[in-house]
């Protein structure tokens, strides 16, 4: 949000140039639109998050942090729509399995109310399916530059988008040739590809106001003059930054060179069973009557970019949650969508009511975790409170803070102890001290993320206090523990125990 800030009030767009510019233009609007004084943001990059934020009275802040939110809220929604139409072309009953699996995803509703990237370039990817969808239905170069621009824009929102690009133009591709071969539209590819092109960069550059300048590259060359200098700059600086690797925590380990099955896992515990059970069931479809050889072409279009997605993040070294494979989601939701045609020619009307079955499961189990999206974990997990033993990335960013305020002043505490993760706890109301390592009386919150992937404690410093199980969680992201002296000689002679609810250091001998 200050990059944002920064960006509207003063051009700045080298801030924070790791995160392209589209989403921050978007927020930068929200923000505009219920605070006016967005405006007048200092220059001086320190000070732009305490005028967006930090300076402001409570219910400001709040106002702000909707604001910004709220432009997420509204292309996500469209977003939705979009993924719908497209879904349409393949009739009814799977354009609303579709669209219903996109309104009940947990990560969608909780990555598309956030002021991050990954709900932004989620839902541009929609348009991008939906742009390819209408070039294949009649190519023209006028179509051609439609799906341009939505590459451009979605390029604009994250990088991963880029994965797209090869799979829209062999789709594209494959399209042309066979309109050309039914004797219509002949002679119109070298158009359609130059009207994509520009298109895309035109589009990209346009979001950086057309800006011109040197790339310096990590080995030290730079490119003397290149568009759009700062998106090419933040993508250099993430190819150094998915190199170096990331603290990445599952199943209770904690690496920095990740794991190939992780994001794998991710979708085992992030997704719904009833989504997962409608996949199964399109399998189970293929098996038992297999479809003709074009519906699986068009399934293997559909499935190209998820694929090359996930074998691209599980090779890499900077694994950080479900939210980096939320943009194969609007595909997966497609291809599962129109798994209803094969579903019910294999099972007849059995398979209509077993998608039914599978979608309002999977809603039930979404809405279940309301408003608590970040931290849902299906049953396979143990739900939300079980989920954190197996994986806690991108699930605890400090979330429940204003929950935790609100919980200290109507239990009068005065003071408590606290493992934070991030933020500015006491803007929300927590007067509070650092958690100790030492066994000590007293109240204490704990963030999950600290309790089973330590930040900012050492390993095992909390492991004194984790013997039991907490009292009490506040939105599954805060444990509650209150340690009496009763309590504090119960925790010292249980401290050995094999079994204590969590341990994050070496088991005491």
């Amino acid at each position: 949000m200050a990059a944002a800030a920064l960006q509207w009030a003063h051009r700045d767009l080298d801030f924070n140039r790791e995160a392209p510019a589209l989403p921050k233009w978007g927020f930068a609007l929200g923000l505009r639109a219920v605070d006016p004084s967005v405006s007048l943001t200092p220059a001086r990059r320190d000070r732009a998050a305490t005028h967006v934020l930090w300076s402001k009275t409570l219910d400001e802040m709040r106002r702000n942090l909707l604001g910004a939110r709220l432009a997420t809220i509204a292309v996500t929604v469209l977003a939705g729509l979009g993924l719908w139409r497209a879904a349409s072309r393949f009739g009814p009953g799977p354009a609303l399995v579709t669209h219903a699996l996109w309104c009940f995803s947990p990560s969608i509703l909780a990555s598309g109310s956030l002021a991050t990237l990954d709900g932004w370039v989620t839902a541009l990817l929609c348009l991008v399916i939906l742009a390819t969808v209408r070039f294949c239905e009649r190519p023209a170069a006028v179509r051609a530059a439609v799906c341009g621009v939505a590459v451009g824009l979605a390029a604009a929102c994250k990088v991963t988008a880029l994965g797209v690009v090869p799979v829209v133009l062999a789709v594209d591709a494959v399209a042309w040739k066979e309109r050309a071969r039914a004797g219509t539209d002949r002679g119109r590819a070298i158009p359609c590809a130059a009207a994509f092109a520009a298109a895309a960069v035109v589009a990209l550059w346009a979001v950086y106001a057309f800006s011109v300048g040197p790339v310096t590259t990590t080995a030290g060359a730079t490119w003397p003059l290149a568009p759009f200098p700062q998106w090419w700059q933040g993508l250099l600086q993430q190819w150094d930054v998915a190199g170096a690797g990331h603290s990445t925590y599952l199943f209770g380990q904690v690496r920095s060179t990740g794991w190939w099955w992780f994001y794998l896992a991710a979708l085992a515990f992030k997704t719904t069973i009833g989504a997962q059970a409608l996949a199964l069931l399109r399998v189970a479809a293929w098996l038992r009557r297999p479809p003709p050889r074009s519906e699986w072409r068009v399934d293997a279009a559909i499935l190209a970019y998820p694929a090359l997605l996930l074998l691209l993040l599980s090779a890499g070294r900077t694994q950080t949650g479900i939210r980096y494979l939320l943009p194969a989601f609007p595909f997966a939701m497609l291809w599962a969508g129109r798994g209803l045609v094969d579903i019910v020619r294999a099972f007849g009307g059995a398979g209509r009511v077993l998608v039914a079955a599978a979608v309002v499961a999977g809603a039930g189990e979404s809405l279940a975790v309301h408003p608590h999206y970040l931290m849902f974990f299906n049953r396979w997990a143990g739900g939300p409170a079980g989920g954190p033993r197996y994986l806690i990335l991108g699930d605890d960013w400090g979330q429940d803070q204003r929950r935790l305020g609100e919980w200290q002043a109507a239990n009068r505490i005065p003071t408590i102890y606290y493992a934070e993760y991030a933020g500015m706890p006491r803007r929300w109301g927590i007067n509070y001290k650092p958690a100790p390592c030492e066994p000590r009386v007293g109240v204490f919150a704990l963030q999950a993320v600290e309790v089973h992937r330590p930040r900012r404690t050492d390993p095992g410093c909390l492991d004194w206090l984790t013997v039991e199980p907490p009292d009490e969680r506040i939105g599954y992201s805060i444990y509650v523990y209150v340690v009496d002296r009763d309590r504090l000689r119960r925790l010292e002679e249980e401290r050995v125990t094999r079994r204590p609810f969590w341990r994050s250091g070496t088991p005491p001998s």
